[in-house]
């Protein structure tokens, strides 16, 4: 029924009528993983149909003017700096003329680390199979809530307790980009910002040389591969609890332009440059539901 009735919706204009009313939010989509290319290629289809696609420096530019955005203004982000983005991303974006900025996570390029709850899910999969999949996306959800030190250890100790043993290096499916095809694709346009040096939840880091060490190191780490500027920055995990007013003010004080968060919502003239909301999106939501998303129904 519910499905019937979201169908009705789409053929009466629903979303139409909701993409016009709310076509003044500057609207920051947040992606992480590419699977399916015939899906993004679908959204970016619709994407560049009823939008316009700006990058992010676009949007600090709007900021820093204070004047109302141009109607139906989109911006496409990408978080972690995972290697799919060029297989299978960036040739879906490029096709359709989008920009796009990409959140990069500075230990995890340069292979000192792959992203701690990667582990926890490689782990229990290797352990248990697929059907653990949810069990450990669940105990990853309540890690986010402890503090730092706990967080760290249960990191460690879920393979140890799991009778496995973690590899020291990303297995190939969670492998990140390498700073050479950073390079190239910061010369085909794509915009790059930090994502903070280990993917900390900054709200437990106690210690400010510590979040500065997160925050500022990894723009440093980044501008020095990239031999330009990095202007925006994205809180890891994203929710309001997990950033604090300590991070922001860090991130102020490191000299970004923009700072996202995953807070849903859309950007409004006047919206606070480092804390702005995001919608999630991803290439395997179904269509009509992607479609609602970016409208910003119900946000």
């Amino acid at each position: 029924m519910k499905q019937a009735l979201k169908a009705v919706f789409h053929r009466a204009g629903g979303v139409d009528a909701v993409r016009w009313m709310k076509r003044k939010g500057v609207r920051i989509l947040m992606y992480h993983r590419f699977a399916d290319a015939g899906g993004l290629d679908r959204q970016c289809a619709h994407i560049r149909k009823y939008y316009k696609p700006i990058p992010m420096s676009a949007v600090a530019e709007w900021l820093d003017s204070r004047r109302a955005p141009e109607p139906y203004s989109i911006a496409i982000t990408v978080d972690d700096g995972y290697r799919d983005f060029l297989e299978v991303a960036h040739p879906v974006f490029a096709k359709y003329g989008i920009p796009v900025t990409v959140f990069l996570v500075s230990d995890f390029m340069d292979g000192k680390c792959w992203l701690w709850f990667d582990q926890v899910v490689w782990a229990y999969e290797r352990a248990r199979g697929p059907e653990a999949l949810e069990e450990a996306r669940r105990l990853v959800v309540e890690a986010t809530n402890m503090s730092e030190a706990e967080r760290l250890e249960f990191v460690r100790e879920a393979p140890r307790s799991l009778g496995v043993e973690l590899p020291v290096a990303a297995p190939p499916e969670y492998r990140p980009l390498s700073w050479d095809e950073v390079r190239r694709l910061a010369a085909r346009g794509v915009e790059f910002g930090a994502h903070t040096m280990t993917h900390p939840i900054l709200s437990a880091v106690r210690g400010g040389a510590r979040l500065r060490e997160e925050i500022a190191g990894s723009k440093a780490r980044i501008e020095a591969e990239l031999g330009a500027p990095v202007a925006h920055f994205c809180y890891p995990n994203g929710r309001s609890v997990d950033i604090g007013a300590a991070a922001v003010e860090a991130v102020r004080e490191a000299g970004f332009r923009t700072a996202v968060t995953a807070e849903p919502g859309l950007n409004h003239a006047g919206a606070e440059r480092f804390l702005l909301r995001r919608i999630g999106a991803d290439p395997t939501h179904e269509a009509l539901y992607f479609q609602r998303a970016v409208a910003a129904l119900r946000i």
